[in-house]
């Protein structure tokens, strides 16, 4: 039997009881990693597992995985109950947020250690120098505290994707207890990265615009050891930034999956600008080979606040995009999401993405939208961008206290940001995809309907004022929410 020395806690940070949590993979891929080491992770899913009453045991580490915002101040409450029962235990941190400052997390007296970038190429010799006592300089991708200063270490490599295997570690999760999963939804991932230089986005940073996936041989490969391994799952959903980058390598998943056999449908993320591009053939071919749904960022109708993002995609480009898929793919499904509350914005801006929201709909009817919400301003290129109203947080508590999609950005007036949530309200309500409405259960649905209806009627008249239905809807909602 394994040493208590042997084990490692992975923590996913959240609120107990969210109402749809989602199978988190970058501790699966981790906690193969350290297998694979010779360690016995456990994981601790704060979204299912009641942390109070969590056993720490004696790990040779702590692992807290993070986002920014509210998901730092879960794993932070984490922490201090990690530093009260059991203080040797070093705290690491990594994910999105802590790779983006990593100096500033390890500021922190709630972190011993951050691990930069991807991880499943440092988890294990970090675990091997922490069981020994060892120190950590030789250990690539670190960035630390020591003798009163913050240290890093170089870059780690970046793992082959094909080397990792598809066969994760999923018993250390209670499987049952993942709704989507469940419902019949598997997620997996085929590359990592995006070349693209939207300002809002982390990728600039964490990937520094470079992208690379999986061989298309693997892909195919991987979903169908996902089948055999949930047989009941009914959509394959890659969680990509872009699965799109290497068009070569799509159209050959499609040919993998028709010439394997494989039966099921599935959804990816692509951009407006690589569709508007693609010719009737290809499209076609992601139809045939299951692709149900692609999803994009529209962000704005208005070509100024596109500048701005550093968006690169045109409106031009947008109504091509979804005319081609009504064209060559009709049983395709395009989904939306739209961005509002950026420096500069006025309401003649929003107008226009009201108006090519609209234009969409008339290209294909079946596009869908999930939704306008409000620019959180999270560590990207932005940041640099913003006014002076808006001090950027200095601290991992000051990050935990942006909430996403409820940030009040100070360069607008406060009449000028509820009316910015009304929109946000009637447009999720108004326009919440159809397949993510099927997932949740008859109370829900009935609930949903009746806001739907009253939604749309408020987009039909542009009619955003009093949204006191809206604002109740938003307070349930507020109560369950959870990170995913």
């Amino acid at each position: 039997m394994a040493s208590s020395r042997k084990e490692v806690l992975l923590v996913f940070p959240g609120r107990y009881k969210a109402p749809d949590p989602q199978v988190p993979l970058a501790l699966l891929h981790l906690a193969a990693a350290l297998q694979r080491d010779g360690y016995v992770p456990r994981i601790c899913d704060m979204r299912l597992q009641d942390y109070r009453s969590f056993r720490i045991g004696e790990p040779v580490f702590v692992g807290v995985s993070c986002m920014s915002g509210p998901q730092i101040g879960y794993g932070l409450e984490f922490a201090r109950k990690v530093r009260a029962e059991n203080p040797r235990a070093p705290l690491v941190w990594g994910g999105v947020h802590p790779t983006l400052l990593p100096e500033q997390t390890a500021a922190s007296a709630l972190v011993d250690v951050v691990v930069r970038g991807e991880g499943e190429l440092v988890v294990g010799p970090l675990a091997d120098r922490l069981a020994a006592g060892a120190p950590l300089d030789d250990v690539s991708g670190l960035t630390f505290e020591h003798d009163g200063a913050i240290c890093s270490t170089p870059d780690a490599d970046l793992i082959d994707l094909d080397t990792i295997s598809p066969a994760l570690p999923y018993d250390l999760l209670d499987l049952e207890r993942y709704p989507t999963l469940q419902a019949g939804r598997v997620h997996l991932q085929t590359s990592r990265g995006c070349p693209s230089r939207c300002g809002f986005c982390y990728n600039t940073g964490f990937n520094q615009r470079k992208w690379r996936g999986k061989s298309a041989e693997r892909v195919v490969a991987e979903m169908q050891y996902l089948l055999r391994r949930f047989p009941h799952v009914k959509i394959v959903d890659p969680v990509d930034d872009n699965f799109f980058v290497n068009r070569q390598r799509v159209a050959d998943i499609c040919t993998g999956l028709l010439d394997g056999g494989v039966k099921v449908a599935w959804r990816a993320n692509c951009r407006f600008d690589y569709l508007a591009g693609y010719d009737g053939e290809f499209v076609s071919l992601l139809e045939k080979a299951g692709c149900m749904e692609l999803d994009f960022g529209g962000e704005s109708g208005s070509r100024r606040m596109q500048e701005f993002v550093c968006k690169d995609v045109t409106s031009d480009e947008i109504l091509r995009s979804v005319a081609s898929l009504r064209r060559w793919a009709p049983s395709i499904d395009p989904f939306v999401s739209w961005l509002s509350g950026l420096p500069g914005e006025t309401y003649a801006d929003m107008e226009k993405t009201f108006d090519l929201m609209d234009e969409m709909a008339r290209a294909n009817p079946r596009t869908q939208h999930y939704g306008i919400f409000l620019y959180t301003p999270f560590p990207s290129p932005l940041l640099a961008s913003l006014p002076p109203e808006f001090r950027p947080p200095q601290s991992l508590e000051e990050w935990a206290a942006i909430e996403v999609f409820h940030f009040e950005p100070p360069w607008h007036s406060k009449a000028y940001v509820e009316k910015l949530r009304a929109i946000s309200a009637v447009t999720r309500y108004a326009f919440l995809p159809r397949s993510r409405i099927a997932e949740h259960g008859a109370a829900f649905r009935a609930a949903y309907g009746l806001m739907n209806r009253a939604a749309r009627y408020r987009w039909r008249h542009r009619y955003f004022g009093f949204p006191v239905e809206l604002e109740l809807a938003n307070a349930a909602a507020r109560r369950l929410r959870g990170f995913l």
